[in-house]
């Protein structure tokens, strides 16, 4: 196993304020530079497991206990919190109790911390106590791209993601409230379709985690500003036609894996039967 590498924190600290103190000059100068001292800002290297729980090695949420053997519980590992703030002690294998460790609770407010995703772009040191909330909604976090084959991407809306890193996607033109044939090729694996002049994007993902077929979903890339739009999507075949109906839904990043909650699947007996402009028609409203 390879050594763990140290978190990189930064701790803050501030003087307290209080009642007015008259003192000769000398003292008052010391006092100064010592209250100056401690509000300046200092970066450490830390090891990471301090500053885990040391019951379920999870990040250290206050209040934290300690017992007197120097085991650090986390909130979510403590019984009994509310009782004096003493606590029994999970680790010890006999009756141990645990009382607020204050001092750590200190430590940890004055703590800053990197965002696991700087390599992606992401400057912001976030309070230790709001690291995993920051994280849940980085905009340089790592995303899914629905399309086939794409390794992801972060930084970026999936719709910017697609208009930058996918040139070769097809786009195409529709009306509104009008069927429209739109020619695919047996080797896409997704295709841009734009509703008549305005902002509204969507994304016609074609699928093969399907046994022995295709499946053909369909994703909006609008902002926030997105309207429900309801789409149906049809595959002619020789023996009849397949359908699909729903209501497009916006995504703007995805956090896992794409899976389609609603797929028209379409035979590969059908689909590559026609290795040029298969006969698949979208309709949006």
């Amino acid at each position: 196993m390879g050594s763990k590498r140290p978190r990189q924190v930064l701790i803050t600290g501030c003087g307290r304020k209080g009642p007015a103190v008259f003192a000769p000059r000398g003292q008052a100068e010391t006092a100064a530079a010592t209250s100056q001292h401690r509000a300046e800002k200092i970066t450490v290297t830390l090891d990471a497991d301090l500053l885990q729980c040391c019951v379920c090695s999870g990040p250290l949420t206050t209040p934290l206990f300690q017992c007197t053997k120097g085991h650090i519980s986390c909130s979510d590992c403590c019984t009994d919190v509310a009782l004096d703030d003493q606590s029994e002690c999970l680790m010890c294998r006999e009756p141990e109790t645990a009382t607020r460790c204050r001092a750590m609770e200190r430590v940890l407010a004055g703590l800053s911390v990197p965002c696991a995703f700087r390599q992606h772009g992401c400057a912001e040191m976030i309070p230790y106590g709001g690291k995993q909330a920051h994280e849940a909604s980085c905009h340089y976090a790592p995303c899914h791209c629905p399309i086939p084959g794409c390794a992801g991407y972060a930084g970026k809306s999936l719709a910017v993601h697609v208009g930058v890193d996918h040139p070769d996607v097809h786009r195409t033109r529709v009306r509104p409230d009008c069927l429209t044939p739109l020619r695919m090729r047996a080797f896409e694996q997704a295709r841009v379709v734009l509703l008549g002049h305005g902002c509204a994007e969507f994304l016609l993902v074609v699928g093969m985690d399907v046994p022995s077929g295709r499946s053909l979903s369909l994703v909006g890339l609008m902002d926030e500003q997105f309207d429900e739009f309801k789409y149906r999507i049809e595959v002619v075949g020789k023996d009849g036609v397949l359908a699909l109906f729903g209501q497009a839904a916006r995504v703007d990043r995805l956090a896992r894996p794409y899976h389609a909650s609603a797929f028209l699947f379409v035979p590969n007996a059908i689909w590559d039967s026609y290795p040029e402009d298969i006969p698949v028609f979208i309709h949006l409203k």
